[in-house]
């Protein structure tokens, strides 16, 4: 497979993690996030492992390793989505994409505080011009904040260490396509007993958009984006997939637009072009992401 080839792959992925903010929006017409997350998870763990058994066959080589490495990376992931799902409760698909994007920012911060790992005043710098971004972007005074855009700030916090893991230990992976398939099990297996913590469970199956959202999310954001990252990881280079990663925030504002009628003011479109902007210095700048500039969402 060309570069060319691979650029276009990963650039399909990014349309796909886009429409994945729409696609939670449907959902969530109809479920609560809890929900949402746990049918998103069914289908991916499910439905992505027959596929694996079909084309694979049935092979049991690393099956424990990787069952256990994928652990930590299902509750990360867990924890990252259920913060942005319930964040889309309140904010729009839109900002939800922009806000996402500042993990680019922030794992660098967290290799250098808890991995040791080298930083210049610029990683610094562009942390509080990506900071300034979101505060434009959320159009709020300190009396006024969005309660959704906060959730989902604590989200991308969980997307960096969820980013910085898989770095970490995706050399010893056996096989990325199973490997998601684990690390989705256990954010269903972690999810469920948040069921009982909620006032009530819907019950009712019309809503043809909502379930199109939940099959959305587990089809095309869970398993057919991943395989696309870890398949065009391959040829591209982190710095390279990780600036291309960022294409879901303009691809969420796209469909928000085309489809849920959102639209950001002059001024919150300038925050949103701060964040974008610090996010690409800072893939260009900080040598950690070459290393740990891996996605999975």
């Amino acid at each position: 497979m060309t570069k060319s080839r691979a650029a276009l792959e990963l650039v399909f992925a990014g349309v796909l993690w886009g429409f994945g903010f729409v696609a939670a929006v449907w959902a969530l017409k109809a479920f609560t996030p809890v929900e949402t997350l746990i049918y998103r998870f069914i289908i991916a763990a499910v439905i992505g492992e027959i596929f694996y058994l079909i084309i694979k066959g049935p092979r049991f080589t690393t099956i424990k390793e990787d069952l256990f490495r994928a652990l930590p990376a299902g509750l990360l992931l867990g924890g990252m989505l259920l913060l942005q799902t319930i964040g889309l409760k309140f904010t729009t698909a839109t900002k939800s994409g922009f806000l996402t994007s500042l993990y680019v920012i922030l794992v660098p911060l967290i290799n250098t505080w808890f991995f040791k790992s080298s930083s210049t005043w610029k990683n610094y710098a562009l942390v509080g011009l990506a900071l300034l971004g979101t505060f434009i972007l959320m159009d709020a005074n300190l009396q006024d904040v969005n309660t959704g855009d906060l959730w989902t700030m604590g989200c991308s916090l969980f997307a960096a260490f969820h980013i910085i893991y898989i770095g970490k230990i995706s050399s010893r992976v056996g096989n990325a396509f199973r490997f998601n398939n684990f690390q989705s099990f256990w954010c269903l297996i972690a999810l469920l007993p948040l069921l009982w913590t909620q006032d009530s469970i819907t019950t009712s199956t019309s809503d043809w958009q909502a379930w199109a959202g939940v099959l959305c999310l587990g089809l095309g954001s869970s398993i057919i984006a991943f395989y696309l990252q870890i398949r065009t990881q391959k040829i591209l280079s982190d710095s390279a997939a990780s600036m291309l990663f960022l294409l879901e925030s303009p691809f969420a504002a796209f469909f928000g637009f085309l489809l849920l009628s959102e639209r950001l003011s002059l001024f919150q479109l300038s925050g949103a072009a701060l964040i974008m902007l610090a996010s690409i210095l800072q893939i260009l700048f900080d040598p950690a992401t070459k290393t740990t500039g891996k996605k999975s969402e």
